[in-house]
């Protein structure tokens, strides 16, 4: 869809970053579930994160588009951990997809704390944890359908699904303006913990 080819020029950066869109929590409640003691941060765009990400600390652009708050990390999944997901999303809804550069991407949500869909390596039709939630729209699984082979491999239609979800499209001005940059420890820090469970 011609308003994600923007995601196709990523690659060219070695950008493979973990997006997530957040409506509900105010944007110190986000930081507080974070770890992020201050409002006081460096701005930065996902590319200049890139380079300064290290093996022990990962850097959270967030900002705000359309009333809600959005992050993007350059080289992280944060916002993958399914723990993270669930205490974020405490007072409304969490959604977000990580992209890789082995082609495996995948897609997470969350509302008022609990995981609603979490696939690891998201094609094809969506569907949630638990047979007729709810709290999934049946129209948010056929969302893949439309669209063609490489935009699958790609993860393009990740987008379009956030899209459908929040009612906002994640944009390339996310990661080109320098947003304000939350260092936070590691997502390796959840490995082999409760963090990572899914229902």
């Amino acid at each position: 869809m011609s308003r994600f080819e923007w995601f196709y020029g990523l690659e060219q950066d070695y950008l493979y970053p973990t997006i997530s869109v957040i409506e509900g929590p105010v944007r110190e409640e986000v930081m507080r579930v974070l770890g992020v003691q201050g409002n006081e941060s460096e701005r930065l765009n996902a590319r200049e994160a890139l380079e300064s990400v290290t093996r022990d600390v990962e850097l959270i652009g967030l900002g705000e588009d359309s009333g809600l708050l959005f992050t993007v990390e350059s080289n992280g999944s944060t916002l993958a951990v399914p723990g993270v997901l669930r205490k974020i999303s405490r007072k409304g809804r969490c959604v977000s997809v990580s992209f890789s550069s082995e082609g495996v991407h995948s897609f997470h949500y969350a509302v008022n704390g609990e995981l609603v869909a979490y696939e690891f390596d998201a094609q094809d039709a969506m569907a949630p944890l638990r047979v007729a939630d709810p709290r999934w729209n049946l129209g948010w699984s056929e969302v893949p359908a439309g669209f063609g082979g490489e935009d699958m491999r790609r993860g393009v239609h990740l987008l379009a699904l956030v899209e459908q979800i929040t009612g906002l499209a994640s944009k390339e001005c996310w990661l080109r303006e320098r947003l304000q940059m939350l260092s936070v420890a590691s997502s390796i820090r959840f490995q082999d913990t409760p963090a990572w469970d899914i229902p």
